[in-house]
């Protein structure tokens, strides 16, 4: 009776090792094993000029998990190549008539972006193209966008992205502050020698208050508690308070993505003056101009970097650049702003 039962546990036993280890091994097999001995997945992409129809295929669907190999063609003029956001990948210049490739694996669902990032035409911006990384579990489901909570804080308040002058926080109303006078060239070495002198609000020392407001609103606030203070005094000590978070000895992070993807309209040093500057719909924003840097907030060219220039011709660079990069590239423009020569 004893020896019955025991083989009756046994049984059972196995019975479930089935039930539950085989397709475990199978599922194993299937997402981990297949892939690691297959050889990877070919995808070739013809890049040529927006006019002569961009990248073809301009949209590709990949497993969470698979390694595959894009192999990119340039057919008409010189492109650049890279994808993003976050993944790092760079495959330089590719010639008329060459190839350049990388194989890489997509550990996550999400959705990546492939683009150029040389100046090929005049419609350039429009070259680019999507990765959809779909989870193996469920290829139907297409990844939803991730919400950005500076885009949507600013929102929230009111904020029109797209007007020249920040919004207040009382509805939206604008604000109706004069800018610093041409002649006035903030200095931030001035600036520094002068904090000790003035009367420093806690807020102006908070960098979560500084991108959330403008230059010209913190000059106002020291006007408040400085009465006496010249203008350009204050201006100076803003464009060093600015600045005080961004290490100024190291080469800007920011500088190969602004050079890749801003300069050829903004130019290189931010004076509006790239080579393509003559077909956007507007005037590229002058970085350089320290009156017009005076009246923006940090968040707002967050928010217009990442979801792009309603009527601008200036395209979204939110599925290009990853949030963290976006912020330095923030910076990187203050930098343009308020240290002119660096």
């Amino acid at each position: 009776m004893i020896i019955i039962r025991r083989r009756e546990r046994l049984a059972r036993l196995a019975a479930l090792l089935i039930l539950i280890g085989l397709p475990a091994v199978t599922l194993g097999y299937q997402y981990g094993v297949r892939p690691a001995l297959a050889s990877p997945r070919v995808i070739d992409i013809q890049a040529a000029a927006p006019e002569a129809g961009g990248f073809q295929p301009d949209s590709i669907q990949v497993a969470a998990g698979e390694t595959v190999t894009l192999r990119f063609h340039a057919v008409d003029v010189v492109h650049g190549i890279a994808i993003g956001p976050g993944l790092g990948i760079d495959l330089g210049h590719v010639d008329p008539g060459h190839v350049v490739e990388v194989t890489t694996t997509f550990p996550e669902a999400g959705a990546y972006t492939f683009y150029c990032t040389t100046w090929c035409s005049d419609a350039h911006w429009r070259m680019r193209g999507v990765i959809e990384v779909r989870d193996p579990a469920s290829p139907d489901n297409v990844p939803a966008p991730q919400s950005d909570p500076v885009i949507e804080a600013l929102i929230a308040e009111g904020v029109d992205i797209d007007a020249r002058l920040t919004q207040s926080h009382n509805g939206g109303a604008p604000m109706h502050m004069a800018t610093p006078a041409p002649e006035i060239h903030p200095s931030m070495h001035l600036g520094e020698e002068l904090l000790d002198e003035l009367t420093i609000p806690e807020e102006l020392h908070d960098p979560a208050w500084r991108f959330s407001h403008t230059p010209l609103e913190a000059v106002a606030r020291l006007a408040e508690v400085n009465p006496d203070t010249l203008e350009s005094d204050l201006a100076d000590a803003v464009a060093y308070l600015w600045l005080s978070g961004i290490d100024l000895g190291a080469p800007p992070p920011a500088a190969a993505l602004y050079e890749q993807n801003c300069a050829a309209c903004h130019g290189q040093t931010g004076g509006g003056d790239g080579p393509a500057a003559d077909t956007t719909a507007e005037n590229p924003t002058v970085f350089a101009d320290p009156a017009y840097m005076f009246t923006m907030r940090g968040d707002v060219l967050y928010a217009k970097t990442r979801r792009g220039g309603m009527g601008t011709g200036m395209p979204n660079f939110g599925t290009i650049f990853t949030p963290d990069e976006t912020l330095a590239l923030v910076d990187y423009l203050w930098r343009l702003a308020l240290t002119p020569g660096d």
